[in-house]
């Protein structure tokens, strides 16, 4: 009994914890309050957070500034910097970029954080205010976020919302957070995509969804393919800038085609740094990004002094590439591109020591080094594989995470860049696990942001891909499993059936991977551009019955609960219109096409008809199928007009 006195005593003499009241019976507890002349990102934050607390319990909490406060509202919510944060010690102008704090203070909860004078919903705006009330959001009510959209949007009801004792300052775990928004895709058959306005709703319902997630960064990083138009202003002055090819001349093989550099060359590697040092402007503090990605097409330089820097190809360097992939009779070049970044680091350093190099492994250069080279922390370095869709055999994800690990233990610091989530088309395509499992071990070997190339938006059939990708930018550590109890929990008694839809399609689209990388193959589609030309191979209407069946099964289950009967509705709809797009593809696709010019017509106004039906349900991104579409099947004329003109 002697040893529990001190703990007992130190029991009694703790202060007790605040608590902040917000919302009880029914009224309003507590006031938001903000600067008398807030930033643009704390006057969004404090809507953001009132318009969740209203979905909670029905009530809307007044927003104020602290001029106007009603003195007989004791409990109070700040927002953003203001003098009550600052009175509480938090100053946001030193903390680290986008970093938020949390603090209660008698009646007081105050949520502040370093924050950037541009639009909250700009992704290169700094936003840690925002990022200070989702987490509250997400701590104190479990909101969730599910897909873009009201639908998407899972908030518990509740009578009461206190603010529970706390104090801390948290930065973003990365500081890229980046999903590619796929916004851009056009097509020149643009009836089979969005009308205009359908389209506008899409794309502020996923850029609000897409910072809900805390998507964003802490600095400006400029980066991409960084010398296409180089050959032609500058390859006649300086040729030896650009590859030597294997018959003795520079540049590319014709006048437009792709081209890579001469990496090893000390010119080019000094005019890397003079033309960045001409842009950069103004020491920061910060770090200053130097561009030294290749272009879009494999390492190809013969000269002498870049083979000198290569190593010998590992055993296993082509092992997982197609006979067909451009990788195939290609020569491994990891090595002269660490050299590369390496020296443009080292001369970059010599004009600002917060200077950071980005570089892509890609291509050949894509497996670790072999040589032994040692990079560093100055060094950042998009992991692109040009290959390693999911999902993978066993032995081929091992493989992948090991080339990550073996650019990490170079000391460079890495990004996770890849392009696997524009796979799959809009049918239920479902990787979870495995991708969860990629991330994971990113993270353990040093990950510092991502920049996923992009975001296709098939809401109501990838769901838990999209869902776990976003949701593991916060909570990294967490498993598959636990966020997509998240996911599931939103459809109440539904959550089973859900749960039991999607696993059967994880275990449909894992059963595939030989069978898909043979159709492929025959078919001539491509995994990203043209998967639609195979959708009825891969996707037959017959493989949908069993998810018909769950799905039919969970809407009897909320038959009573409007709310979850409609996120069920939201995933049956997906379905539908996958089916049906299968379906076209049976009869359009470009491999072998069989519809007649009247069927074609049918076929395609029963598609585009069920699209303007809904289309602002948010289901699918139509521009992005509409664009895959047209590289992959035989179409009519009539659907090159506008959406809102046809059919």
């Amino acid at each position: 009994m002697k040893s529990l006195l001190p703990l007992i005593a130190l029991c009694f003499t703790m202060p007790a914890l605040a608590e902040v009241p917000v919302v009880g019976d029914g009224k309003a507890l507590a006031v938001i309050v903000t600067a008398d002349h807030p930033g643009q990102v704390a006057k969004y934050a404090a809507e953001e957070l009132a318009y969740h607390v209203e979905k909670a319990t029905g009530v809307r909490l007044s927003i104020v500034t602290e001029s106007t406060v009603p003195l007989a509202m004791e409990s109070r919510v700040f927002i953003g910097d203001c003098a009550a944060s600052r009175e509480a010690g938090l100053r946001t102008d030193e903390m680290a970029a986008e970093a938020f704090a949390l603090k209660t203070k008698g009646k007081s909860l105050i949520i502040t954080g370093n924050d950037g004078g541009g639009d909250p919903l700009d992704s290169s705006t700094r936003a840690g205010t925002l990022w200070g009330v989702y987490e509250w959001l997400e701590r104190e009510l479990h909101v969730r976020w599910l897909w873009p959209g009201e639908t998407g949007t899972y908030v518990p009801k509740t009578a009461t919302v206190t603010a529970h004792d706390v104090d801390e300052t948290t930065p973003p775990r990365f500081i890229q957070r980046k999903l590619r928004p796929g916004l851009g895709f056009e097509s020149e058959h643009p009836a089979l995509g969005f009308t205009k306005e359908a389209a506008e709703q899409y794309a502020h319902d996923q850029t609000v969804f897409l910072r809900r997630h805390r998507m964003g960064r802490s600095y400006p990083m400029g980066y991409g393919h960084a010398f296409v138009d180089w050959w032609k202003k500058d390859g006649k002055e300086h040729p030896e800038w650009f590859q030597l090819r294997d018959n003795g001349k520079r540049g590319p093989s014709k006048a437009t085609g792709r081209f890579s550099m001469c990496v090893s060359s000390p010119g080019l590697q000094q005019e890397i740094v003079n033309r960045w040092a001409a842009k950069k402007g103004k020491a920061t503090g910060g770090p200053s990004f130097v561009n030294a990605c290749e272009n879009d097409i494999l390492g190809q330089c013969t000269c002498d002094q870049c083979r000198a820097w290569d190593g010998v190809p590992p055993a296993d360097y082509l092992k997982y590439y197609s006979p067909s992939s451009k990788m195939t009779g290609s020569r491994f070049v990891s090595d002269r591109y660490a050299h590369f970044w390496l020296s443009v680091q080292q001369q970059a350093a010599k004009v600002d020591p917060n200077a950071v190099v980005i570089g892509y492994v890609y291509f050949n250069y894509f497996q670790a080094p072999v040589t032994g080279i040692k990079l560093n922390p100055d060094i950042l370095l998009g992991y692109c594989p040009s290959g390693g869709f999911f999902p993978r055999s066993a032995d081929e994800h091992e493989w992948m995470k090991k080339q990550w690990t073996g650019w990490a233990d170079t000391g460079a610091r890495l990004f996770m860049r890849t392009n696997h989530l524009l796979d799959g088309y809009c049918m239920p395509y479902i990787f979870a696990h495995q991708f969860a499992d990629e991330f994971h071990h990113a993270v353990k070997h040093g990950m510092v942001g991502t920049d996923y190339d992009s975001l296709t938006g098939h809401w109501a059939t990838q769901g838990p891909n999209l869902y776990v990708a976003v949701r593991l930018h916060t909570q990294p550590e967490a498993s598959a499993d636990e966020l997509l109890a998240e996911y599931y929990a939103a459809f109440g008694k539904a959550a089973p059936m859900v749960k039991e839809c999607f696993d059967y399609w994880e275990k449909y689209t894992t059963s595939l991977r030989e069978k898909q990388s043979k159709v492929m193959e025959e078919m001539k589609a491509s995994r990203w551009r043209s998967w639609a030309t195979a959708a009825h191979v891969l996707y037959p209407t017959e493989a949908f019955v069993p998810a018909e069946s769950f799905l039919a099964n969970a809407a009897k289950a909320v038959a009573g609960d409007p709310e979850s009967a409609a996120r069920v509705k939201f995933l049956q709809q997906g379905l539908d219109h996958a089916k049906l797009c299968s379906r076209v593809s049976a009869q359009l696709t470009t491999a072998a096409p069989k519809a007649n010019a009247d069927e074609t017509k049918a076929l395609l106004v029963e598609l585009i008809n069920y699209r303007r039906s809904v289309e602002k349900t948010g289901i699918s991104n139509f521009n992005h199928l509409a664009w895959m579409e047209d590289l992959s099947w035989k179409l009519s004329d009539e659907t090159r007009k506008t959406p809102d003109l046809y059919p």
